[in-house]
């Protein structure tokens, strides 16, 4: 069987696979509260069995997972664990050098705690790009599937954020064993402003706002945001099906 984890070849075998490939996926999620039903990993799981998946269609190497983010927000929850943005700058820059110095000049951020990861990876894979020949993606895990996400979701405006409806029926799709839904809440805060809705997907005009660890408390007590009820194991399946399928294709573009 064809290995495709880096922690788990040899150094002859990573030097083999690169004859056939230089693309690499790393996987990048957090560890950070998911409200009363589900665990602090879900945007780490996410992308771990998404890389997993486009690995078994497409030959490419997939980097170990980044359990860590930028998530200052949840801290008011116990388990969650942030890092400075500097830090995940850092981090993810020193990654990639890594990896481009062996030979992959192309790589994949699978990015699970999208909106709040986005800015630091960008600044990581500018800072990468200009000082190497390799190419390096930023893949939200949100923005890749939002045409199928808004096509099935049910929610009201609002509902999409935390924790909620798409989260949720993605667990119950790839890790049902970690979903508690007798204890799923529906928590839609009002909007401060038609400009700024609290939602993964929003229509018409918006301001950028972070939601900083004192108002998400007053937001929500139970630290997800959204309506996790509207989930199910059927929706979750039809959005990491589009993802992969997305990602598979654009590799096979760019190979």
């Amino acid at each position: 069987m064809r290995k495709y984890w880096l922690q788990e070849m040899s150094w002859p075998e990573v030097a083999e696979a690169l004859k056939r490939t230089d693309i690499a996926l790393i996987p990048i999620g957090s560890t950070e509260q998911h409200g009363l039903h589900l665990p602090l990993g879900v945007d780490t799981f996410i992308p771990i069995w998404v890389a997993e998946e486009v690995a078994k269609q497409v030959d490419v190497v997939v980097a170990p997972p980044l359990w860590y983010a930028d998530c200052p927000h949840h801290m008011g929850f116990p388990g969650t664990i942030t890092l400075r943005p500097e830090t995940l700058i850092e981090l993810v820059y020193d990654i990639c050098k890594s990896l481009i110095k062996h030979g992959f000049n192309k790589i994949l951020l699978l990015n699970g705690h999208t909106m709040a990861n986005n800015p630091a990876l960008l600044v990581a894979i500018e800072r990468v790009q200009e000082e190497t020949d390799a190419h390096v993606y930023l893949i939200d895990l949100l923005d890749i599937a939002k045409s199928t996400i808004s096509k099935i979701r049910e929610s009201e405006l609002g509902g999409l954020y935390h924790a909620a409806e798409l989260e949720t029926s993605q667990m119950l799709a790839i890790r049902p064993d970690l979903v508690h839904m007798e204890k799923a809440k529906k928590v839609i805060p009002k909007s401060i402003s038609r400009f700024i809705i609290i939602d993964g997907i929003t229509p018409g005009d918006k301001i950028w706002f972070k939601i900083t660890m004192k108002e998400w408390k007053k937001l929500t007590e139970y630290g997800l945001i959204g309506d996790p009820t509207l989930a199910s194991k059927e929706k979750g399946e039809k959005v990491m099906k589009a993802i992969v399928d997305n990602i598979v294709t654009f590799i096979n573009e760019i190979k």
